[in-house]
């Protein structure tokens, strides 16, 4: 009986799809016209703007129509991207995005071109600090450029936030989704957003959007623990987001402040453990949760000013300031304060060559810490006196930063564009003298200043093969510190012993590719290769330099390596079919004996393909059907019978099959989406990788969401 009505209700869910199907269409076919426009404007996170066929490196450009299909199939920011863009790894169905990369490399996120990774101590929340109810597009951008820096030349994800009207306008969207085995368990969002112009030419926009997220269900409609691990998860969570802009036009020139508010709280109700029966965490209801509930916080305000005739040249100046705060169940927290100006000039040399140069100067002060029990002594009777004191682990770092840069644009022939740039990567870290915590009792570290230096260049080529079609190929450097989690387990007594233990990572980035573009067909296929100095990870693997531990981290030489492959036909009107797949393997190199062995998960994704189909009814409906698939991966060996290495377990992959369809009337639209369609009982990546691991205390497997039913509605007036 159960069974038929779960199917009942699938299939009632796919009726009223059939039947409210979607009129999305005249949207995805304008913005399917401008994908296949290879001459595009890229507002990319550079100052001023870049057209596509000046690019000799892999861009993706996710549109707002594409996030409003998206957001009634993913719960937040990282698993749409996932959805949508290639060599970014599968979601990891928490808060954090530990174990998700592009290309191997980290993924550095901006909003508006202002910078909110928390580079010195990774937080994981990335992307986790913008509701996308306030966002326009985003841009990927693959590999590194003198402009942008910050990087190991992973990838840029630029997120761009709407801009004001030209006409009054208010938009309202609500939405409420639920898993369909439990219908009753409900999460709602709402979203009001004012936007116009005035006749003074001044633009403002206010956002205000909030999200009150259900309980989550597994494929068998057993209730999911809110996180399944101490990173933070995304249920039964509360979210809100605040954004205002105020844009002022001159005749020449542009004045713009941007305010933008982020809080998501995960609330916890009950302690998690572990079934003996299937190796599943699980949530205990006899055993309420006790404990500060994961959160993050995200505050930033930014002023811009753009003059079109500064000197015969166009000039952007950009100055920001933003506070990170990111909660954990331990009650640690990290919290990251930083400011920092961008000043960039455009000299159009000639209508074929034109020079960008400028500088980024930044700061940011960053913390991690938590009351700790501190060993002050024995009694009488030969126990232990402890005292409570906040410690941290992370202590009052400092960075500083000035990089000037240059990039240069020249039209070769009509058909080759060639681009180079250099950078001067200048950054110092100031650790101040601080306590190590190690089983209650404490020992004194002695700071010093951190310092790091190295000229970057880039160098690409596009070369225009017909009206429809580009190769291009590019070397690019990058150059960055690493998470400064070392410090907490620095193993002497000063910084300064250990400065060279902590160097920075260089990173040599080849791409080559191609890009077509006509009418009806789109693809892109592109080959990459990293040469990486001094990588750092997380590694337990038996050929790994275990002197060189620290923190579970080892630095270590590697090369990454890969492909992606896109293709998009438009077959009818009302037909269009997609794919999209993504390869990328790695190794590191042992210093001491020169062997290499196989990159683990936190850094490797196995193959990952997508596949989707639109189909247009009719001037107003239309329907979307998309998978996306993750493979298997087995790279390493049992490190004895009784498992493998921290992060070394193979993985299973799994397919996940999404629904979406939307219907516009004259009252507005409805979009409805499943998300996980034939309900498949799988786990995320990032809950395999230690699934057999040696110590089966680390063995923390959790199930991935079951069928989730979601319904949205929004109007403009």
């Amino acid at each position: 009986m159960e069974k038929q009505v779960k199917l009942s209700i699938l299939g009632l869910a796919v009726l009223s799809a059939l039947g409210t199907t979607v009129a999305v269409a005249d949207q995805s076919k304008q913005a399917s016209n401008q994908s296949s426009d290879i001459e595009r404007i890229v507002v990319t996170a550079s100052p001023f703007a870049q057209k596509l066929s000046d690019t000799p490196n892999s861009v993706f450009i996710v549109s707002e129509a594409d996030l409003d299909l998206q957001r009634v199939v993913a719960r937040n920011l990282s698993e749409m991207i996932s959805n949508l863009v290639p060599g970014f790894s599968p979601s990891t169905e928490t808060m954090s995005t530990f174990g998700q990369n592009f290309r191997g490399g980290k993924a550095i996120v901006m909003i508006d071109g202002v910078l909110i990774s928390t580079t010195l101590r990774a937080g994981g929340r990335d992307l986790q600090s913008i509701s996308v109810d306030v966002i326009e597009s985003i841009e990927v951008i693959k590999g590194a450029s003198a402009m942008y820096g910050n990087g190991e030349a992973g990838a840029i994800i630029n997120v761009i936030t709407k801009k004001p009207s030209v006409n009054f306008e208010m938009q309202t969207r609500v939405g409420v989704e639920a898993f369909s085995d439990e219908l009753s368990d409900a999460g709602y969002s709402i979203s009001q957003s004012f936007s116009g112009t005035t006749d003074s030419d001044l633009g403002y926009l206010l956002n205000l959007s909030g999200k009150d997220r259900g309980n989550l269900y597994d494929a068998d409609g057993e209730q999911l623990p809110g996180a399944p691990n101490n990173q933070g998860g995304m249920g039964d969570a509360d979210e809100y987001d605040v954004l205002f802009k105020l844009e002022q036009e001159f005749d020449a020139s542009r004045l713009a402040l941007l305010a933008h508010h982020y809080y998501i709280e995960n609330k916890l109700h009950y302690k998690r453990n572990v079934n003996e029966e299937n190796g599943l965490i699980e949530i205990d209801k006899t055993q309420p949760y006790v404990g500060p509930n994961p959160s993050t916080k995200l505050s930033t305000v930014q002023l811009t000013y753009d003059q079109d005739d500064f000197f015969s040249q166009q000039l952007s100046l950009s100055a920001y300031y933003s506070k990170v705060n990111v909660g954990y169940e331990s009650a640690s927290e990290i919290v990251s304060t930083r400011s920092g100006f961008k000043a960039a000039m455009q000299w159009t040399i000639n209508d074929r060559s034109r020079l960008v140069y400028g500088f980024e100067y930044g700061k940011d002060n960053t913390e991690q810490g938590r009351d700790r029990d501190v060993l002050t002594g024995i009694d009488a009777d030969g126990n232990p006196i402890t005292q409570s004191q906040y410690i941290c682990s992370v202590c009052d770092l400092t960075e500083t930063k000035l990089s000037p840069f240059a990039q240069y644009w020249n039209q070769v022939t009509d058909d080759l564009t060639l681009q180079a740039g250099l950078r001067y990567e200048n950054f110092e870290i100031e650790v101040p003298d601080y306590m190590r915590y190690k089983r209650g009792v404490l020992s004194a570290k002695q700071g010093d200043t951190l310092k790091y230096d190295k000229p970057l260049v880039n160098l690409g080529l596009v070369y225009n093969i017909a009206d429809s079609t580009d190769i291009f190929a590019s070397y690019s450097q990058g150059y960055s510190h690493a998470d400064m989690r070392m410090l907490r387990d620095m193993p002497v007594d000063s910084v300064a012993e250990f400065a060279d233990d902590i160097p920075a990572t260089q990173t040599n980035y080849y791409e080559t590719g191609l890009r077509y573009s006509d009418d009806s067909l789109q693809g892109s296929l592109s080959f990459f290769y990293s040469d990486i100095k001094d990588g750092y990870a997380y590694d337990y693997n038996v050929e790994a330099l275990a002197a060189k531990r620290v923190a579970a981290v080892v630095v270590a030489d590697e090369e990454i390596w890969g492909v992606e492959a896109t293709l998009d036909y438009q077959v009818t009107q009302e037909v269009k079919l997609g794919t999209s797949v993504s390869m990328s393997e790695g190794k590191r190199t042992n210093s001491e004996t020169g062997d290499d062995y196989w990159m683990n998960g936190t850094r490797i994704t196995p193959v990952k393909a997508s596949v989707y189909g639109d189909y247009r009814f009719n001037d107003m409906a239309s329907l979307r059907l998309q998978a996306n698939y993750v493979g298997d991966r087995d790279k390493h060996d049992r490190e004895s019978d009784a498992g493998y290495s921290f992060y070394e377990s193979p993985y299973d992959g799994y397919t996940l099959v999404d629904l979406v369809s939307t219907f516009d009337t004259d009252f507005g639209r409805f979009t409805f989406g499943i998300d996980n369609l034939l309900n498949e009982d799988y786990q995320p990546l990032v809950s395999q990788m230690n699934k057999e691991v040696i110590w089966e205390t680390y063995r923390s497997q959790f199930s991935g969401y079951g069928r989730r039913l979601a319904l949205e509605y929004s109007i403009s007036y």
